[in-house]
C-alpha cells in the first residue's frame, strides 16, 4: 500500500468535522481498555524535578505518580536520557545535571528505579523516554564528568545545528553507541517499554556531505538518511525483543507523516527523513505517538487535528497508535475533552498528552477518564490469556463493606502467570464485564484480596466478578459470587407485598444513612427526613417510582445529635420511623 494514501473507507463515517472546527462526534464513554499516557519531562526540570534536594525530588516525584494513578492514567514516558545524560546508573553516560546541579554528580538514589517501584505498585506502565540523536543544547561544550559527555569522548560525531548538537546518524558508530546506550536499559530495568523521540535528523541542511560520501554507496541522500534511521530502528526492535518479547517498543514522530489533503507543514517522511509508518509496516515498532500538537478546526497556519489524525489512522498497518495532544497550547488545551473524543471516534486506542505541568490542574479531562481502564494488549506479542482465579469468596464485614478474597491461578499454557486482577460489581448476574462501569478495581502485583465498600446501597443483593490479567494484559474469564448487604436484607426481611418501610442502617447514624423501602405498584413516592417535632427538613425521595425495593440515601452531615424521624409517602400510604444521630 502506498503510504502516502489515505484509505478514507476505514474511518468512521461518524467523523465530521466542519469547517469550523465543531465536530459532530458525539460526547464519548470511557472504553474499558485504553492507553491513557503522559509526557513527563525532566530536560530544564520542566515537570520535574523543580530542586536539587533529593528528598524533594523523591517525594514529588511519588506524588507525581500518586495523581496521575487517582485520576486513572494507566502510562508514564518518563524522560531519562534528555541531552545525553542519565536520570538512572548508566555505564555509557553522566549522570543528569538536572538532579545535584553538576553533571555526572550521582544524587544518591535511582529515579528510574523509583517511578518504576511506584507506579507498578498501582499497576501502571513505565517506558523509559529516550531522545535519541539530539543530544546537547547551547554552543559551550559540557564540563568534565564520568563517564564522559559524548560531545567529549566522540565530538567526531556531532554537528552543531542553530544552537543544538546532534549525532550524526550516518556513522555506524555513532548508532552503535545509541543503541547501547537504550539497550543498557532493557537489560537492567524493568521498564515496560521503550519510548524513542527525536529519531530522525534535524532538517534537510545537516552537513554530512562528507559522511555520505563514505558510506552513501548507490542509494540517494534522501533515501540513505531515511535507511540510516531505519537501520537503528530495526537493530533496537531485534535487539530488545529477543531478550524482553514482552517489552513495548514506541516513537514519538512529528505530527505530519506526509502533506495530505489541507494539511501542510514539516515532514517527517521527506523533510526529516522519519519513516515512522513504514517502520510500523515492517512491524519493528509496536507503538506510535504522533505529536499531533494542533486544535479542531481549520485555522491558519494549523492542521486540523481530527484531519491529521484521521490520515494517521489510515496507515497504522495493525499496530497501534496514540495520538499526542499538545497540551501546552491554550487553543488545545480548552478542547482536551474533545479531541479525546475524536481520537477514539476514530478507533485510536488512546492518547498521550504534552506534558505533565500543562495537564496538573486538568486531569479530570471533562470526565472523559471517569471509569478504570484496563491496558489494550498487544495481540502480535501475546494472545494467550491467563486462567481465572480460583476459590473466589466474598464475605460481608458490616456497613456496606465487603471483603473478597482468591487464589492465585495455575499458569497459563504459555506459561503466564497472573499480574492482577480485575474486580466488578453489579446488581445483575451475569456480571457484564465489557461495561467499564462495572470495573470498580484493579488490584496490582501480588495481591489476593480487596475490601470494596459500597457507599449508597441500590438494594440488598449485589454481585461480584474477578478476572486475571497476565504481563500482556490479556484478560482471562471472570468468576462470580453473590453478596448481600446484612442490615438491609435484615431490614427487608419482615416485608409484606405492600408498601412498606424499613428501618435504617447505621443506626445511629453520622454523615450518612440509608433507609430502605418496597413500593407494590408504580406510584408518586416522597420521603423525607423530620425533626422531632416531624417537621420537614431534607426531601431525599420525590418523583414517580415503578414497583420494587429501593434504598435511599441522605447527607446528615448537618444535623446535630439527636432523634430525629423519617416518613414514606407512596400514593396514599404514609409511614413514618425515628433514627438517632450521634457524633
Amino acid at each position: 500500500m502506498n503510504r502516502f494514501l489515505v484509505a478514507a473507507l476505514v474511518l468512521p463515517a461518524a467523523l465530521l468535522i466542519c469547517a469550523s472546527g465543531k465536530s459532530q462526534v458525539p460526547v464519548s464513554s470511557p472504553p474499558k481498555r485504553e492507553v491513557r499516557a503522559v509526557w513527563l519531562t525532566t530536560v530544564l526540570g520542566l515537570d520535574w524535578p523543580k530542586s536539587t534536594n533529593t528528598e524533594e525530588q523523591q517525594r514529588s516525584l511519588v506524588e507525581i505518580v500518586d495523581r496521575l494513578s487517582r485520576a486513572r492514567f494507566n502510562t508514564i514516558y518518563f524522560q531519562v536520557r534528555s541531552r545525553a545524560d542519565a536520570l538512572y546508573r548508566s555505564e555509557f553516560e553522566p549522570w543528569s545535571q538536572q538532579l545535584t546541579g553538576t553533571l555526572g554528580l550521582d544524587p544518591g538514589y535511582d529515579p528510574l528505579a523509583l517511578i518504576i517501584r511506584e507506579a507498578h505498585a498501582r499497576g501502571m506502565e513505565v517506558h523509559a523516554w529516550i531522545n535519541a540523536f539530539f543530544v546537547r543544547s547551547g554552543k559551550a561544550p559540557p564540563p568534565p564528568s564520568v563517564p564522559p559527555h559524548v560531545a567529549l569522548s566522540h565530538p567526531e560525531w556531532l554537528h552543531l545545528i542553530e544552537g543544538d548538537w546532534w549525532l550524526d546518524p550516518g556513522i555506524p558508530a555513532a548508532r552503535r553507541f545509541v543503541l547501547s546506550v537504550a539497550m543498557d536499559i532493557v537489560r537492567r530495568y524493568d521498564v515496560d517499554g521503550i519510548h524513542f523521540d527525536y529519531l530522525r535528523y534535524p532538517d534537510k541542511l545537516f552537513p554530512d556531505e562528507a559522511v555520505y560520501r563514505r558510506y552513501g554507496g548507490s542509494l540517494s541522500k534522501e533515501d540513505w538518511r531515511r535507511e540510516n534511521i531505519t537501520k537503528f530502528v530495526r537493530a533496537f526492535y531485534d535487539s530488545a525483543s529477543a531478550l524482553k518479547p514482552m517489552l513495548k517498543v514506541g516513537c514519538a514522530p512529528i505530527g505530519i507523516y506526509a502533506n495530505v489533503g489541507n494539511v501542510r507543514g514539516l515532514q517527517g517522511y521527506s523533510d526529516v527523513y522519519q519513516d515512522a509508518r513504514g517502520w510500523l509496516s515492517d512491524r519493528k515498532l509496536d507503538y506510535l505517538v504522533p505529536q499531533l500538537y494542533w486544535p479542531l478546526g481549520q485555522r491558519p497556519g494549523s492542521p486540523d487535528f481530527a484531519e491529521i489524525a484521521g490520515d494517521w489512522a489510515a496507515h497504522a498497518y495493525g499496530r497501534d497508535v496514540y495520538p499526542g495532544i499538545g497540551a501546552y497550547k491554550p487553543e488545545v488545551f480548552d478542547q482536551l475533552p474533545r479531541l479525546i473524543d475524536v481520537s477514539r471516534s476514530l478507533g485510536f486506542r488512546g492518547n498521550s498528552f504534552f506534558r505533565y505541568g500543562n495537564i496538573e490542574r486538568a486531569l479530570d479531562l471533562g470526565g472523559r477518564y471517569q471509569t478504570l481502564a484496563n491496558i489494550p494488549p498487544m495481540k502480535w506479542k501475546d494472545s494467550i490469556p491467563p486462567n481465572p482465579p480460583r476459590g473466589f469468596r466474598v464475605s460481608s464485614k458490616g456497613g456496606g463493606v465487603f471483603r473478597l478474597e482468591w487464589d492465585a491461578p495455575a499458569p497459563a499454557g504459555d506459561g503466564d502467570i497472573a499480574s492482577c486482577y480485575d474486580v466488578y460489581r453489579s446488581r445483575s448476574s451475569p456480571v457484564d464485564v465489557s461495561d467499564p462501569a462495572n470495573l470498580v478495581a484493579i488490584v496490582r502485583r501480588g495481591d489476593t484480596q480487596r475490601d470494596d465498600t459500597i457507599l449508597r446501597p441500590a438494594g440488598a443483593r449485589y454481585f461480584y466478578a474477578c478476572s486475571s490479567l497476565d504481563k500482556g494484559n490479556n484478560e482471562s474469564r471472570a468468576v462470580e459470587q453473590a453478596a448481600f448487604i446484612p442490615e438491609i436484607a435484615e431490614a427487608l426481611r419482615p416485608f409484606s407485598p405492600g408498601l412498606n418501610l424499613g428501618r435504617n442502617y447505621p443506626d445511629p447514624a453520622s454523615s450518612l444513612v440509608f433507609i430502605p423501602y418496597e413500593i407494590r405498584e408504580a406510584v408518586f413516592v416522597s420521603l423525607t427526613i423530620l425533626d422531632a417535632e416531624n417537621r420537614e427538613l431534607l426531601q431525599i425521595v420525590k418523583g414517580l417510582q415503578p414497583a420494587g425495593s429501593y434504598v435511599a440515601a441522605a447527607d446528615i452531615s448537618r444535623l446535630r445529635t439527636g432523634l430525629y424521624g423519617y416518613r414514606l409517602t407512596a400514593g396514599t400510604y404514609s409511614r413514618r420511623e425515628s433514627f438517632r444521630v450521634s457524633r
